[in-house]
């Protein structure tokens, strides 16, 4: 009886696992392809690359595109064998340490990206002057690319415990930290809740105060149509990044609300893969909320001629 429930098991585990690993390469290739589209598209554009509220987007589609090209091909791998690969405990630490690390600092730019529209659109700081855009752009853009990466590299590789990695399962489970109920809380709160619950937050309190100040701000037609794409291009990405983490997180409130638990193998077969359809889709999202990046690139050309027009006599 037990043995017929093991293979049972065994059986919908590895038709679980074919079918992320044809979903996960179905969308990784034309998401490869659609995040080289847009790089090109940036590389040849110097007025978009160079403008300021293109900077987050740009940044956030190379630390997607390090995701899928990195973490999604190591899960795929997974899926495929139903092990990790190479089993050592280096490349667990290495893998699971690009993973949060990209997770997180993409959540902590998309929150700060929708503190910054609310500056750029409604003139809070204008970042007209170097030594602004230094204070509160540059430095802060940076700070959350490696706030994450030198928070998980010390949790995970200098933190004084031993981690029991588990070969069978995505993410070899999860680093020894966790069992720190202190530290483990910090993480999460700090660096999971916050981010996450302010995105839906800031992100909605723009477009409610966009929508019901446009008339009183009398705005150009240029500038009402710029900042529209904006709010747009913003509330897309925000509905990207909480829809993904809210199911995930919202296992977590009920397992501390509620006696009855949602087991943590629930959660790794079914919810761990969710964030990962994020940096999948971001692409898409971002080709599709901005009309710019559509449009082909047009070379302006001059024909050179020995006479001068003019309109002096």
């Amino acid at each position: 009886m037990s043995s017929n429930l093991s293979n049972s098991t065994n059986s919908s585990t590895t038709i679980t696992n074919k079918i992320r690993f044809s979903l996960f390469l179905i969308l990784q290739i034309p998401s490869i392809i659609c995040s080289l589209y847009l790089f090109i598209q940036y590389a040849t554009r110097p007025r978009l690359r160079q403008s300021i509220h293109h900077h987050v987007v740009i940044v956030l589609l190379c630390s997607s595109f390090l995701f899928i090209t990195i973490p999604v091909s190591a899960s795929e791998a997974f899926f495929y064998t139903a092990t990790v690969r190479p089993s050592t405990y280096l490349f667990c630490s290495i893998w699971t340490w690009i993973h949060y690390t990209i997770n997180i600092s993409n959540l902590i730019l998309m929150a700060f990206s929708c503190t910054e529209r609310h500056w750029l659109i409604f003139r809070l700081n204008p970042l007209r002057t170097q030594r602004q855009r230094i204070f509160y752009h540059y430095i802060p853009i940076v700070i959350c690319i490696l706030y994450p990466a030198l928070f998980y590299f010390i949790l995970i590789f200098l933190y004084p415990c031993e981690s029991v990695y588990d070969f069978t399962q995505l993410l070899c489970i999860m680093p020894c930290y966790f069992m720190d109920i202190t530290i483990g809380n910090i993480d999460t709160f700090l660096n999971n809740w916050t981010p996450i619950f302010a995105i839906p937050l800031l992100s909605g309190s723009l477009f409610i105060r966009f929508v019901f100040q446009k008339r009183q701000m009398q705005m150009e037609i240029f500038r009402w149509k710029r900042d529209r794409k904006m709010v747009i291009q913003l509330l897309t990405i925000a509905c990207l990044y909480f829809f993904m983490w809210a199911p995930l997180k919202s296992v977590s409130i009920y397992n501390l609300v509620w006696t009855v638990k949602i087991s943590g193998q629930f959660q790794i077969d079914y919810m761990f893969i969710l964030p990962y359809f994020i940096h999948l889709f971001y692409p898409f999202v971002v080709l599709l909320s901005n009309s710019e990046l559509r449009r082909r690139n047009r070379v302006k050309t001059e024909v050179n001629t020995p006479f001068r027009r003019t309109d002096q006599q």
